[in-house]
């Protein structure tokens, strides 16, 4: 038993020893490694000046350019609609809608035209009656004359005290007779003139009664003001309509508005540089749109095979900013947005239609055109001719969409990296690889050919 504990000791110490002597044997000195520098494989395009055309995608609902409300001025009952006097329905220009009873209207003009006609029989009345006057008074005045001239004679015969004074008195009463009637008649000569001004003053308001009335009569027919389409009818055969009620709703089918909203900064992408400052005094709206030059192109937002689509125009800008959103809203006009409908395949453009519009502005040239994420916090990364990394600040002009559109910093020719190295460090060694799929679709992009991710 000794024996055995003490070779259990022995036998892993012999062991350990002899393993030590053969590792110590065949160890091998450390292999040294080159200190070779570190080459980076990227991506990158050769920049070109191009041509850019700035544009910015929005949404928005449509509205009709032009709504009306059919507002009674009359009261009455409804006696006759049109057949096609239905929600929906389209209606062409001064087609009748409705009529409303006219017997009340009817009468009252009838009346009125009486009045007028008494009037006018009152004045050829009056106008007699001075033709008449002026007879009498020339008569009277003659009869006067005579009467004078017989006084005198008798007053002289008094005189020689061959007539008695009750004969001159009685002379001079007949004088005085006829001196008074002269004088009635002359009164109601000079009062003619003005009973005249005041019937042709009752003529006058006769006749406005009366066109007053014609006007009543001609407001019982609701005619459609322009080609449009019926959104709210509330017209029913036999109804009483009363005065101030609307009863239809109609909107223009010959063009159609789409207000869309854009943050300011957007909104000056879309001008023209040299129009930035300002569009004289007081510009009228046609200016301004020939001055902005902008375009506008509406779509529906689905996924079909082909897109539908409309050419709109760049109508006005709106007033002030939302207070809100401190956006603006901007109104682009579609023409005839009920043309080239095909069932099933192109639908009209309906009121609170939702909608894409793409505005583009005045084509810029000679830019240099990169995807955004090319720029790094207003750095760019070249690839020198000996392939070395070059961090060169640039200016960017303004983004849109994945592009960046850079006005200063670099050259015709130039190698741009695409890749966001990390670290990246400036003279690093680069493997450049040329990404020509990428320098084509930012060509065509910047020209609008292609559609903006």
């Amino acid at each position: 038993m000794k024996i055995l504990k003490k070779l259990l000791i022995i036998i892993p110490i012999v062991c350990g020893i002899i393993f030590f002597v053969v590792m110590k044997a065949n160890k091998k000195p450390p292999v040294r490694l080159d200190n070779r520098e570190r080459v980076h494989t990227v991506r990158v395009i050769s920049l070109e000046k191009m041509q850019v055309v700035p544009r910015v995608t929005t949404y928005g609902y449509v509205e009709a350019d032009r709504t009306w409300q059919a507002i009674s001025e009359v009261s009455g009952k409804i006696v006759n609609v049109n057949d096609n006097l239905k929600k929906g329905y389209f209606i062409k220009k001064d087609e009748v809608l409705f009529k409303i009873d006219t017997t009340s209207y009817g009468l009252a003009e009838t009346r009125g035209v009486a009045d007028v006609m008494n009037v006018d029989a009152r004045l050829r009345e009056l106008e007699q009656s001075r033709k008449n006057t002026e007879r009498l008074l020339a008569i009277e005045k003659k009869s006067l004359a005579s009467a004078g001239q017989e006084l005198k004679r008798k007053r002289e015969l008094f005189t020689n005290e061959y007539i008695s004074a009750s004969d001159l008195e009685k002379e001079e009463r007949t004088f005085l007779t006829h001196q008074t009637t002269m004088n009635n008649l002359q009164n109601a000569l000079d009062l003619i003139p003005s009973q005249k001004k005041a019937l042709l003053a009752q003529k006058k308001s006769g006749e406005s009664t009366v066109t007053e009335r014609r006007l009543d009569v001609a407001r019982t027919e609701i005619r459609a003001p322009f080609d449009c389409r019926l959104s709210v009818v509330n017209v029913e055969l036999y109804q009483f309509a009363a005065a101030g009620t609307i009863l239809l709703e109609a909107e223009s089918v010959d063009s159609a508005e789409i207000p869309v909203s854009l943050a300011p900064k957007s909104f000056f992408t879309l001008l023209p540089r040299e129009y930035r400052g300002s569009v004289g005094q007081m510009p009228d709206m046609k200016t301004i749109r020939q001055a902005f030059g902008i375009t506008a192109k509406v779509r529906l937002p689905m996924d079909v095979e082909f897109p539908i689509e409309w050419d709109g125009i760049f109508s006005r800008i709106s007033e002030s900013m939302d207070p809100k959103t401190g956006a603006l809203t901007i109104y682009i006009t579609v023409d005839k947005p009920y043309e080239n409908v095909i069932p099933g395949k192109r639908p009209p453009l309906i009121t609170n239609m939702y909608v894409e519009v793409e505005l583009k502005g005045k084509p810029l040239p000679d830019r240099f055109v990169v995807p955004r994420s090319a720029v790094h916090d207003k750095n760019v990364y070249i690839c020198t001719p000996e392939n070395r990394l070059e961090i060169r600040p640039v200016s960017v002009e303004f983004n849109m969409a994945d592009m960046a559109v850079l006005s200063q910093g670099l050259k015709e020719g130039e190698t741009l990296v695409l890749a966001d190295l990390m670290p990246a460090v400036q003279g690093m060694l680069l493997k450049p690889v040329q990404a020509g799929d990428v320098l084509e679709l930012l060509k065509q992009q910047a020209l609008g050919e292609a559609d903006v991710q």
